[in-house]
């Protein structure tokens, strides 16, 4: 089991919860039935929404259109869950590709949700990145955005990029995944969850550069985040879960080893 597959199942929200373990709770009373990634492609975004760049000039969508595919990452700066987890799977993934611009040759795009974060904070996490990917030319390729709520909603409502902002917690509750979009700003695939292979990135890479579109992605909704854990609702449930699968493999251990130092004893003349 890989790490991201780890955090994964800390903070489930995929809707085999609902078909299971999420029949627990009522979902009309769930505020998060409705935060998930809907799949739009073929679908055009609109290239002259406006943002700040990671240096804090004002840039239209469409300035990083044209050339090459773009691959769009939606969330916060200040988030403590998947955004994170989403870009080093990114970076994980591309690793695992020849470091040729035929295989890497596309814009990337992070799209702050919060409209409250800096460019300077959006530059921080930009050059933290790319220390982390280490490859040259992602300097001039990779853009961390910021701007008003007008503009990061409009591009989230046209990826089918559902959220909302938790008023407790104070974070925001979004999907994980990545929208791979076609040089001419079509929606051309959907890469969800928080694992992209290096195969599935540079076949999403090769379909956007062509202009075609993939067949939509199985659901899957993991969710960045849930403060709820009243008893009965789906995150009360995965808690206990989770409790209660740590004292079974701890359980689990001891008796091994008990096993294992009794057999020890018995073969020593």
């Amino acid at each position: 089991m890989s790490r991201n597959t780890l955090v994964a199942a800390l903070i489930l929200g995929t809707s085999a919860w609902d078909n299971g373990f999420g029949q627990a709770s009522d979902p009309n009373s769930d505020p998060n039935r409705d935060i998930s990634f809907e799949q739009r492609v073929g679908q055009m975004v609109s290239t002259d929404t406006e943002f700040a760049d990671e240096s804090g000039r004002r840039v239209a969508l469409g300035s990083y259109f044209h050339q090459r595919p773009v691959v769009l990452a939606l969330g916060y700066y200040g988030c403590p869950m998947l955004c994170g987890v989403v870009l080093n799977a990114l970076i994980q993934g591309l690793e695992d590709l020849p470091p040729t611009l035929a295989k890497r040759d596309f814009n990337f795009l992070f799209v702050s949700i919060d409209q409250r974060e800096s460019s300077a904070l959006a530059k921080a996490k930009l050059d933290d990145y790319l220390r982390r990917y280490g490859w040259a030319p992602a300097a001039e390729r990779w853009h961390f955005l910021t701007g008003p709520e007008s503009a990061s909603s409009r591009l989230a409502a046209q990826v089918g990029f559902h959220y909302r902002s938790d008023s407790v917690s104070k974070q925001y509750v979004h999907p994980s995944g990545l929208v791979v979009l076609t040089p001419s700003g079509k929606i051309s695939s959907y890469l969800l969850g928080i694992e992209y292979s290096a195969r599935a990135i540079d076949h999403a890479i090769t379909l956007a550069r062509d202009e075609s579109v993939a067949v939509p992605a199985p659901a899957f909704n993991l969710l960045c985040f849930s403060q709820n854990f009243t008893p009965g609702s789906v995150a009360f449930v995965v808690l206990m879960v989770l409790r209660v699968t740590a004292v079974l493999t701890l359980v689990a251990l001891a008796i091994i080893i008990y096993l294992t130092s009794r057999r020890s004893r018995k073969t020593v003349p």
